[in-house]
């Protein structure tokens, strides 16, 4: 952690918290810091207590920290909230009025009067701010004129952007001379590295496989993946629905589907209730189909700006009956870009629901990668029919050895194809026929055997070790950088990370693990889930889980201090 820093900005909700992340988030990857940067707000328009974290460095970022190099307070309150978690080398910055009563070396104000007389108001407070932070990083105040510019130019007048510009210049002048800082670590340009959410990897990756149709009823924190199509849909020939509801939403996307388009929805937990009927019908009518679950904190309406990671034993059982689907889990932004292609491949390739499970504090947390690679990807649409001579059935539903039936796509084929959510023959008429039912039945189910065979291992990094801890999803960024001082502290500790949550590869699985007597998870929800599913599909055995369930994300403090507990029993 001492190869980074952490900026906090903090104020209510509706006085520019995220306006002055957004800023400082350009500032710093222009200047060459690799970035991670993540929200914890409330579920208000206006008040309530909200706050940022900046973490930047010159290494790759995965995760959040607790303690704070920079506090930016935006007002009162957030400076009371925050300064138990300042460094005692660390500094906070706060208007003058807002400190009055507080006595800490740490602490330095802004008074009013600095700046032009226009930018007196508090609107004004974050750019304020912002500028005493970067005078003291001894960053370039031309690059952040120059993000000024360019995101402000068209959005407000020319009288306000020059007052903007020369607060900044103003600030610079009254505090240059007397604060320098260097950093220990210098910024590492690279002109190809972007800033994305984890939503905007997702909605990429989709763009990327060659999404025809995304339906969705918008639902925090799964609505941006809905908004980032929706904005570039017209242009890249994707149709884009908000629907009435999440019913609607995977009906639609079934419809497409069957169709010949790729096609997903999005939801969070609640959304993908509504949805069970019609996964059902995806799974009896083995239509492909890509689902993505943005979990939040639940039962129910529960906490919808927290996250929670307490989806998965749901997802992996949703819908009445047996049938196969496959759950994704990217543990990362980049690997949020591809996953989320490949999940349109596999479902094709296995014609089952694929769930790319994500939360909260992965969704809406940014973080500088470099460019998604296109030559990465490519599009497989798994086992389509050859087109007969003239119009005849298609046994859409031909039993075989790994339950994959050729399909075609009606009005884009000669085959006549029937379809049907009741149990069906191999043409896809409706039959209840007991040898029928059981052929059908067993050759959808053994879909599951080749298609877990077909999966990866969880990968482990740190053996050989004592004790092995499981994670999956936003939980790998800070159990790695946690897992990683631990031992340099003299401590022996392996992590086993998990993208493919279910089928389980049952051979490699046990095998990856056997070497480990103590095997832990941590995971943002109560029970375990991972765990609990591993003890149902293996013979592996989970020693203890490490939960969190307060809706807030795991940071690379709160890791260390249950590793810490794991060393004393």
């Amino acid at each position: 952690m001492s190869n980074s820093r952490n900026i906090v900005i903090a104020g209510a909700a509706g006085q520019g918290v995220d306006s002055a992340v957004a800023l400082a988030g350009k500032v710093l990857l222009k200047a060459g810091f690799q970035l991670f940067i993540t929200a914890d707000y409330q579920s208000r328009v206006r008040g309530g207590h909200n706050f940022m974290r900046i973490r930047f460095s010159d290494q790759p970022l995965l995760a959040a920290v607790t303690s704070i190099d920079y506090l930016l307070a935006l007002n009162e309150e957030s400076l009371l909230l925050h300064l138990p978690d300042l460094k005692n080398d660390g500094l906070a910055f706060v208007m003058a009025a807002d400190a009055t009563n507080l006595k800490d070396q740490r602490i330095i104000t802004l008074p009013a009067t600095v700046g032009p007389k226009a930018a007196q108001g508090t609107t004004f407070t974050g750019i304020k701010l912002l500028s005493l932070l970067f005078v003291k990083l001894g960053l370039s105040m031309a690059i952040f004129k120059q993000t000024i510019e360019r995101e402000f130019s068209q959005k407000i007048s020319q009288a306000l952007l020059k007052t903007n510009l020369d607060t900044i210049s103003e600030i610079a002048t009254f505090f240059a001379p007397d604060f320098p800082q260097v950093l220990d670590f210098a910024a590492k340009p690279e002109p190809r590295r972007m800033l994305v959410n984890g939503n905007e990897s997702i909605a990429l990756g989709m763009i990327a496989a060659g999404i025809g149709v995304y339906t969705a009823y918008p639902m925090t924190p799964s609505t941006s993946v809905l908004n980032v199509l929706a904005g570039c849909g017209p242009q890249l020939g994707i149709a884009v629905e908000q629907v009435e509801d999440e019913i609607a939403a995977l009906n639609a996307a079934l419809g497409a589907s069957y169709a010949g388009a790729r096609a997903a929805t999005g939801s969070s937990g609640a959304g993908i209730c509504l949805m069970a009927e019609a996964i059902g019908m995806a799974g009896i009518c083995e239509i492909p189909i890509v689902i993505f679950d943005a979990q939040r904190s639940s039962p129910a309406t529960g906490m919808a700006t927290r996250t929670e990671q307490a989806d998965l034993l749901f997802v992996a059982h949703v819908s009445h009956g047996d049938f196969p689907r496959l759950i994704i889990a990217p543990a990362n932004h980049t690997e949020s870009f591809y996953l989320s292609a490949e999940a349109f491949n596999l479902a094709d390739k296995w014609q089952i629901p694929v769930f790319i499970l994500s939360d909260q504090a992965q969704a809406s947390a940014d973080c500088s990668v470099e460019e998604f690679d296109l030559e990465k990807v490519s599009i497989d649409r798994g086992v389509i029919a050859a087109e007969p001579q003239s119009n005849e059935m298609l046994r859409r539903y031909e039993v075989t050895e790994n339950g994959i039936s050729a399909r075609a796509f009606p009005q884009l084929s000669q085959w006549l194809i029937s379809s049907d959510s009741h149990e069906h023959n191999e043409i896809g008429q409706v039959s209840d026929d007991i040898d029928n039912r059981n052929r059908q039945h067993q050759k959808r189910m053994r879909k599951l055997k080749y298609l877990a065979a077909s999966l990866p291992a969880p990968e482990i990094i740190g053996a050989p070790a004592d004790k092995l801890i499981i994670c999956w999803g936003s939980t790998v960024g800070p159990v790695l950088e946690a897992a990683e001082i631990f031992r340099a502290q003299g401590n022996q500790l392996a992590v086993a990370i998990f993208q493919y949550l279910y089928p389980l590869n049952r051979e490699r699985i046990e095998k990856v693990l056997a070497p480990f007597n103590n095997i832990y998870t941590i995971e943002g929800n109560y029970s375990g889930q991972l765990g609990k599913l591993l003890q149902m599909e293996t013979s592996v055995r989970i020693t203890g889980h490490i939960g969190k369930t307060d809706g807030r994300l795991f940071t690379v403090e709160d890791v260390l201090q249950n590793f810490s507990k794991l060393v004393g029993g």
